[in-house]
């Protein structure tokens, strides 16, 4: 049975949205830095910060909330990457 996260302390929430926070960051940050021209490790210890915020955010989520990570949810690190420069042309298709 899962938990409703009004069932949460005020600490145990925190924690949750600081792991959300962090993740929501980091992936910004990498997709600021790959939008620009950097070099390969900055984009490699990104990638790597962003597995750790995800990894810490479904831990508490799965510890808190007895939410477990669905096997289909893609990492964060490839959705960052479906969000390029290059994708931008599909935010100007007329309706």
């Amino acid at each position: 049975m899962t938990t409703s996260d009004s069932e949460l302390s005020e600490v145990e929430r925190s924690s949750l949205e600081l792991a959300d926070r962090r993740l929501r960051d980091t992936v910004t940050e990498y997709v600021r830095v790959t939008d620009g021209l950097s070099d390969r490790a900055q984009t490699e210890r990104l990638q790597v910060d962003i597995e750790a915020a995800e990894d810490e955010l479904w831990q508490l989520r799965s510890r808190l909330l007895n939410w477990p990570r669905p096997a289909w949810a893609p990492s964060a690190s490839l959705i960052a990457d479906w969000f390029s420069v290059e994708d931008r042309v599909y935010d100007e298709v007329e309706r």
